[in-house]
């Protein structure tokens, strides 16, 4: 809401600005620049609405009003009530529509505009607004299966299709820590900093003060699939319980450090990781993993922090891989996996242009395939494809899934080394986790539950 009130006060205070000091050329130029700048405060209201609507609900829709401050609680904004989910996902609509039909922002943000607001944002965010309001879990409205639900479907395709089409057929790997991916359509965007791999980096590489604090889990890795596309568990796979990494998705080494990971020091020095206890990197040393993995993704691994070297970071608030994969699902849903109704691809299709980029994993067969099994195999690859995106917990509330996954054990894998040099992997339980269905909608703080706005469920 403090986003909310200043890109208010922007929009009113522009409505008042003279232009009498401007030469006639640059009254013009900066004229057009106001309107960008008005549309893209008008893009972040939306997305701050957004975000609110994804942890609580239906909120207090505050209009153009500037609420100063959001502490305030004499003011009498703050005894509006809560609209419904459905009320704040058509603002968010009629607000990305206005920006979007009007071309008041460049689909892309390139040259001296790059990271700023864009068209293409704009349209994911009405994307993802409108596939929440497609959810039970978050819109009680909603009728699985009614009329509604799938024009409302088809629409979420229909423009994530629009963001998608053009590059589809060109989706190379993601290269996530460079700060200039072309994947990225909206990110968060910091320059010089080192803070993540300082906090992330396994604890036996040379830095300063590493302390591995990201820990992937068991529960994850698993989820990885063979080169031959089949799970690690099926009958044939190929699978090596006592050589674990080997043949997998390439996306496991890309996302993930595990024990024999090579690791380049900054003295050229090529090492593997040792995760095992009495490692270099062991579970047993201070700071030491606590479920046998440490954080690649995100990670630039070239970095040397004793002389303090930094580089530009951008982390993705949307980016096109989520797109293509809501496109499918989407699509999915309408027509099943090999039906492309009024679309230019198949559920099928779109969905293997996300596992089959990085190499190694074949496209999806059709034998077999019914609309369930496909969305099973969307939301695995959701749950591979966007790890540690902020993505997985909100993926589970809005397909009503959160309370069976969330409540499973977390487990980690113990690794040891014996004393003639071999390796013991042996997967164990770390510990158990707790979600209730109460907890899909974040609760609304008392102060303001004490002012009059409804609580949510089950706080």
């Amino acid at each position: 809401y403090n986003g909310i009130y200043k890109v208010n006060l922007f929009l009113e205070k522009s409505k008042y600005i003279t232009y009498s000091t401007f030469n006639p050329s640059q009254r013009t130029l900066f004229l057009a620049r106001l309107e960008q700048f008005k549309a893209e405060s008008r893009m972040l209201r939306s997305l701050f609405y957004y975000e609110l609507i994804k942890h609580y609900g239906g909120v207090v829709l505050v209009g153009d009003a500037c609420v100063e401050n959001i502490n305030d609680l004499s003011k009498p904004e703050f005894y509006a009530q809560r609209s419904t989910l459905q009320t704040c996902v058509d603002y968010i609509v009629s607000e990305c529509d206005y920006i979007i039909d009007n071309n008041l922002l460049p689909l892309l943000d390139e040259g001296a505009d790059q990271g700023r607001p864009n068209g293409t944002a704009t349209k994911a965010i009405k994307c993802k607004s409108l596939l929440l309001s497609l959810s039970p879990v978050y819109n009680s409205a909603i009728i699985e299966g009614s009329a509604e639900q799938l024009d409302i479907c088809h629409e979420v395709a229909t423009i994530a299709e629009d963001i998608c089409i053009d590059r589809i057929f060109s989706f190379g790997p993601y290269d996530v820590y460079d700060g200039t991916s072309p994947e990225v359509i909206l990110g968060y965007r910091v320059k010089d900093i080192n803070y993540l791999e300082a906090v992330n980096f396994p604890i036996g590489c040379e830095g300063v003060n590493n302390t591995g604090s990201t820990n992937p889990t068991q529960n994850l890795v698993n989820a990885y699939r063979m080169l031959n596309g089949m799970k690690i568990d099926e009958t044939g796979s190929g699978y090596d319980p006592a050589d674990p990494y080997t043949g997998r998705d390439k996306r496991l080494a890309q996302t993930i450090i595990y024990n024999g990971s090579s690791w380049l020091e900054r003295n050229a020095e090529q090492r593997n990781i040792e995760i095992f206890n009495g490692g270099r990197d062991g579970m047993d040393r201070p700071f030491g993993t606590k479920t046998g993995y440490y954080l690649r993704k995100f990670m630039n691994t070239s970095l040397d922090l004793r002389q303090g070297f930094t580089s530009n970071r951008e982390w993705p608030i949307f980016r096109f891989a989520d797109i293509v994969l809501i496109w499918a699902e989407a699509v999915n849903e309408i027509y099943g996996p090999a039906d492309r109704g009024d679309f230019y691809l198949t559920a099928t299709t779109i969905l293997n242009q996300t596992i089959t980029r990085h190499g190694g994993l074949p496209e999806l067969s059709l034998t077999g395939m019914t609309k369930e099994t496909l969305r099973e195999r969307i939301r695995e690859e959701r749950f591979i494809e966007l790890a540690f995106e902020d993505q997985r917990a909100w993926d589970l509330r809005r397909c009503g899934i959160a309370v069976d996954v969330l409540n499973q054990p977390v487990y980690r894998m113990m690794v040891t080394k014996n004393s003639d040099g071999s390796i013991n992997y042996t997967k164990e339980f770390l510990e158990d986790r707790y979600f209730e269905e109460r907890m899909n909608l974040y609760p609304i703080p008392q102060t303001e539950v004490n002012n009059g706005l409804l609580q949510n469920s089950g706080w």
